[in-house]
């Protein structure tokens, strides 16, 4: 877990994308890593931008909160993102902030 959280917070810091594998899913997803955060439920969670990949929400891309305990695997990718205007990072759902853009 430690070395998917650095892996992320190098991300983060770079702006880079990244190719995520989650427990139990078939494909990988590519996302905009966002931040790490624990939210008012007490989970752990990568908010992110995901661009591509495996989804519930019809394929479309979007904000996601990801449980960091599902993450198996992160590589960085060569592309970089931008910050979308839409991110809050004071918005309620966040509870407290590892780190964040």
């Amino acid at each position: 877990m430690e070395e998917i959280t650095q892996t992320l917070w190098q991300a983060t810091e770079k702006r880079k994308t990244c190719r995520i594998t989650l427990e139990g899913e078939p494909i990988p997803r590519v996302v905009h890593p966002y931040g790490i955060c624990r939210t008012p439920k007490n989970i752990i969670v990568l908010v992110c931008w995901q661009a591509m990949g495996f989804t519930g929400a019809g394929g479309k891309a979007g904000f996601r909160n990801l449980k960091l305990s599902r993450i198996l695997d992160v590589e960085i990718l060569d592309a970089g993102f931008r910050v979308s205007p839409d991110f809050n990072p004071a918005d309620d759902q966040y509870q407290e902030w590892v780190f964040h853009i």
